[in-house]
C-alpha cells in the first residue's frame, strides 16, 4: 500500500458519523427464484443520447462507448439520471456495473438511487465513496421531501473502490426492508426505508465522473428476514456481579445449545466424503443454526481447507465469526482473504516462561489476531495481567468443575472454553455486588500530569512508582529529523520556548524547560527524546504506549524501537488510521490500535450495530479500538468483550466517569489520574483451600492481598467471610469460621474498599468447609 493511499485512507477513516449499519448473517437474502424483469439495458445498442424515456434531471449524463457515464465536477454540480420503470412497486431487485474514472477527492461518491418520486425527489439511494474504506464509506441514504440529505445508516468496505475497475452493485428492496450488496457482500441491512414503498429508480454522481453497465431491474416479491436477524447481537449470558466476567464459551454445539453461553467453539475437519464437517453436521447447517444464538469460534488445524472455510463463511453470510487454530498461518490466510474474521491463537506447549509468552505476542499480532487460548494449567493472574498489558485477550480453556471455574475466573481471563458450563453458570452467581476480579490495565497518560508536568521523563518514572501498566507518550518530529516527545505541534504550551516542534531543531528543544511553567520544582526537566524515553524502560516491567502525533515516521519509530530492542514493550496507536495500517505492514509483531472519538447512538439496537460496525472495522486493520471514554456503551464494551478485543480509552480526568465506566467494565482506562488506582488492591488471596472441622469448632482466616503486579508484594488486608448460599453447616461472623453440623460448604473471603467515591471488593476463591463428627 503507497504513501498517498495511506494518506487517502487516513483521511477517510477520520470522518465519523453517528449512523450505523451492519454485516448481517443471513442465509435467506439470496433470490432463489427467478423474478419478473422491469428492465434490462446495456448500453451496446445507444450512443451519445440516453435509452429512450431515461431523464437527466441534472448535470451532464451520456452514453459513451456502450456505458452510461455520469460526470459531476464538484459536489455542488451532481449529475443525476431518473428512469422510469413500467411497474412502480418498490419491491424490487436493482443491479448495475459500477466504475470510478475519476473523484475529486476519496469522499466523493456515486450512487444507485429507487423509489424515486416524480422523477426527481424524495428517494433513497445506496452511496458509494471512492474512499469506501471510510467508516461511512457505503451509505443508505435519503433525500427526503424538503429535499435535504438523511442518512439513517453507513458502514465501510473493506477495500476501496479502485479506479477504472467495475464492482457489481446489488439492491434488495422488499416493503421497509433494503440490503445493499458489493460484489455479493452484504453491507447495509436496515429497516428504514418506510417513508416510500414505490417509485422508479435513478443514478447519480456527486464530484465523480462514473461509469454504469448492464443494468437490470426485477420485481421482488418476497419477504426479507426482520432486522432482528440482521447479524447484529449480543448473545445472552449468565448474570453475575462480576465487573467484566469472563464471556462463556461452549465447547461443543450441545454444550452450546444447553447453556447461556456466548459463543461456541467448532472443530472444523473434512470427512471422508470430502465435505467440511462440525459436531457431526455439515459446517454451512451448523452456522446457519447458530446465527444470531451464538457466535461461532471455528477451530480449524487441517491445512487446505481456508478457501472452502471461507467460501462456506460467504454463502451462510458469517461475518460475526472467529478463527482459531494452533497453526498460525492458517489463522493468517483465513483472517486475510476475510478481513472481518477475526483470529485467535491455541496455545499448545506444556509450559510458560518470559520468552514464550514473547514470542506468543508477537505470534498473536502477526497472525492478524487479537487472542490467545490458553489451557487452564498454565495460567495464573500474572500472566493474563502481561498479555493483557500487550493488548492479547485470553481464552482459558477448562473449568470442568465449578472449584476449577472460580480459579480460572480468578485468573482474569475474558473468555472461558469449556465442555462444562454449568459449572461456570454457578460459579458467577457466587460473588457479590461489584467485585473486581483484576484490575483493569491502567494507562497513565504523558506520565501523571496532575502531579508532575506531562511527557517529562520525571512524569514518566512517577508513573513507574505508582504502578502504572503502561506509560502513555506522544511523538514529533524535529526540523533536523528527530522524534522528541511532544503532544503538541508546537512548544508554546509546555515549555518556556515557542515555536513548532518541526521549525526546531534538536539542539533548539533541547536548550527548553520542560518542566518551569508547572511548578518550580521542576524546573530544569527537558523535553526528553524518544531513544531516551525506550532507553529508561527497557527491561522494566511496564509497557509503553506510544502515540504518532506527526505524519510519515512510521518508519524511523519503528527503526528506534526494534534499534532498542522494545518490539516486546510498545504498543502503537494513532488518530491517523493509516499510520497504524503502515506501522503494522512494517512490524506485524507490534500492536497497533486507532484512537477516534464519535457519538454515542441513540437506541439499544443502533448501539449494538454501531459495536459491530466498529468491531468489524478494528479487525478488517487489526487495530485495537480506542475510543474517546464518551464513546464507549455498555453495549459497546460487552460486544467488545464477548468478541475478544481489547480497548483503551482516553482520556479519564474526572472521578465520576471514571467509576461509571469501570463499572460497565471498561479494562483499559488511559488517566492523568494514576494515583487514583494506586491503593486498590489487585487481588485476595486465602491462605488455604480446605478446611475440616468438627461440629462447635472454629477456624479464623487471614487474607492477604496481592497489591502490585511488579513485586509480587503482599500484605495483611482488612476483610471478612461470607457464605454464598444459605447452609446449616457452618456460620461465620468476621474472620472466623464455626462448624455447625456436618456436611461442606463454601466459604468467600471478601475486601471491601473504596475508590472514585464507590464502594468496590475483591474476593477470594472458595474455602471449602468440610464439617464431620
Amino acid at each position: 500500500m503507497g504513501n498517498q493511499k495511506l494518506k487517502k485512507l487516513a483521511i477517510g477513516a477520520m470522518i465519523m458519523l453517528i449512523t450505523i449499519a451492519s454485516f448481517p448473517p443471513t442465509p435467506s437474502n439470496t433470490v432463489h427464484a427467478e423474478q419478473p424483469v422491469l428492465l434490462e439495458e446495456n448500453f451496446d445498442q445507444v450512443d451519445g443520447d440516453l435509452p429512450n424515456g431515461w431523464k437527466a434531471i441534472e448535470g451532464q449524463a451520456k452514453v459513451e462507448n456502450g456505458k452510461l457515464k455520469l460526470t459531476s465536477p464538484s459536489s455542488s454540480s451532481p449529475a443525476r439520471v431518473a428512469v422510469p420503470l413500467p411497474d412502480k412497486n418498490g419491491n424490487i431487485v436493482f443491479e448495475a456495473d459500477m466504475t470510478f474514472v475519476s473523484a475529486v477527492e476519496d469522499t466523493r461518491w456515486a450512487s444507485l438511487m429507487y423509489r424515486v418520486q416524480s422523477e426527481n425527489y424524495p428517494y433513497y439511494q445506496f452511496a458509494i465513496r471512492r474512499g469506501t474504506t471510510a467508516l461511512n464509506g457505503v451509505e443508505f441514504a435519503e433525500r427526503n421531501a424538503q429535499n435535504r440529505w438523511v442518512v439513517p445508516e453507513a458502514t465501510f468496505s473493506t477495500e476501496n473502490f479502485e479506479y477504472n475497475k467495475p464492482y457489481r452493485l446489488k439492491i434488495i428492496a422488499s416493503k421497509n426492508r433494503v440490503q445493499h450488496f458489493i460484489n455479493n457482500k452484504l453491507v447495509i441491512n436496515t429497516d428504514q426505508a418506510a417513508n416510500w414503498s414505490n417509485g422508479d429508480i435513478g443514478f447519480q454522481a456527486n464530484g465523480s465522473t462514473v461509469l454504469f453497465d448492464n443494468v437490470k431491474v426485477s420485481t421482488f416479491d418476497q419477504d426479507l428476514p426482520p432486522i432482528d436477524n440482521s447479524g447484529a447481537f449480543l448473545p445472552g449470558e449468565t448474570e453475575t456481579n462480576i465487573i467484566n466476567a469472563p464471556t462463556l464459551i461452549g465447547s461443543s454445539l450441545s454444550e452450546a445449545s444447553n447453556s447461556n453461553t456466548a459463543s461456541v467453539l467448532l472443530e472444523v475437519e473434512r470427512n471422508g466424503a470430502g465435505k467440511l464437517m462440525t459436531n457431526g453436521l455439515p459446517l454451512s447447517e451448523t452456522l446457519t443454526a447458530v446465527q444470531n444464538k451464538h457466535i461461532p469460534i471455528l477451530q480449524i488445524e487441517q491445512k487446505g481447507l481456508e478457501e472452502e472455510v471461507v467460501d462456506i463463511l460467504n454463502e451462510t453470510q458469517t461475518t460475526d465469526v472467529h478463527i482459531v487454530s494452533s497453526n498460525p498461518t492458517i489463522v493468517k490466510a483465513i483472517t486475510t482473504m476475510m478481513p472481518t474474521a477475526r483470529g485467535g491463537i491455541v496455545y499448545t506447549k506444556n509450559s510458560f516462561n518470559k520468552h514464550d509468552l514473547n514470542q506468543l505476542v508477537r505470534t498473536v499480532h502477526s497472525s492478524n489476531a487479537k487472542v490467545a487460548v490458553i489451557p487452564q494449567k498454565l495460567l495464573t493472574l500474572e500472566t493474563v495481567h502481561y498479555l493483557h498489558t500487550r493488548m492479547v485477550a485470553v481464552w482459558g480453556l477448562g473449568a470442568e468443575t465449578e472449584n476449577d471455574s472460580h480459579e480460572l475466573i480468578h485468573t482474569g481471563v475474558d473468555g472461558i472454553i469449556t465442555s462444562n458450563p454449568a459449572a461456570t453458570v454457578e460459579a458467577l452467581d457466587k460473588y457479590p455486588k461489584n467485585t473486581i476480579v483484576q484490575r483493569p490495565i491502567v494507562a497513565a497518560h504523558r506520565g501523571v500530569p496532575s502531579m508532575a508536568p506531562e511527557n517529562t521523563m520525571a512524569g514518566y518514572r512517577l508513573a513507574y512508582d505508582l504502578g502504572a501498566d503502561q506509560i502513555e507518550t506522544d511523538l514529533q518530529i524535529t526540523k533536523d529529523g528527530h522524534i522528541v516527545i511532544m503532544h503538541d505541534t508546537t512548544v508554546n504550551r509546555t515549555t518556556n520556548g515557542t515555536g513548532a516542534v518541526r521549525d526546531l531543531t534538536l539542539e533548539e528543544i533541547r536548550q527548553l524547560d520542560a518542566g518551569i511553567k508547572f511548578s518550580e520544582e521542576f524546573a530544569g526537566e527537558k523535553v526528553p527524546t524518544f531513544r531516551e524515553f525506550l532507553q529508561e524502560f527497557k527491561g522494566k516491567d511496564v509497557i509503553l504506549l506510544v502515540e504518532l502525533k506527526d505524519v510519515d515516521i512510521e518508519e524511523q519509530v519503528m527503526g528506534e524501537i526494534e534499534e532498542e530492542g522494545m518490539v516486546d514493550q510498545v504498543v502503537l496507536q494513532s488518530f491517523n488510521l493509516g499510520s497504524m495500517v503502515k506501522s503494522f505492514e512494517l512490524n506485524p509483531e507490534i500492536p497497533v490500535g486507532y484512537l477516534y472519538s464519535a457519538t454515542v447512538p441513540g437506541t439499544p439496537s443502533t448501539k449494538i450495530k454501531n459495536a459491530q460496525k466498529m468491531m468489524d472495522y478494528g479487525t478488517t486493520y487489526n487495530v485495537t479500538l480506542n475510543a474517546s471514554y464518551g464513546s464507549a456503551y455498555k453495549e459497546f464494551i460487552q460486544y467488545m468483550r464477548q468478541r475478544g478485543m481489547l480497548t483503551m480509552h482516553w482520556t479519564f480526568r474526572n472521578e465520576e466517569p471514571f467509576r461509571d465506566k469501570l463499572a460497565q467494565g471498561l479494562i483499559g482506562p488511559i488517566t492523568d489520574y494514576m494515583q487514583w488506582l494506586t491503593d486498590s488492591p489487585i487481588s485476595l488471596e486465602t491462605p488455604i483451600k480446605k478446611i475440616n472441622l468438627k461440629p462447635g469448632k472454629t477456624s479464623a482466616v487471614q487474607a492477604k492481598a496481592f497489591i502490585d503486579y511488579r513485586t509480587a508484594k503482599k500484605e495483611n488486608i482488612e476483610s471478612e467471610l461470607f457464605v454464598a448460599e444459605k447452609t446449616n453447616v457452618v456460620k461465620v461472623s468476621g474472620n472466623t469460621i464455626e462448624a455447625v453440623s456436618p456436611g461442606t460448604a463454601q466459604v468467600f473471603v471478601k475486601h471491601t474498599f473504596s475508590m472514585l467515591g464507590q464502594e468496590w471488593n475483591v474476593v477470594g476463591e472458595p474455602i471449602e468447609v468440610h464439617v464431620k463428627e
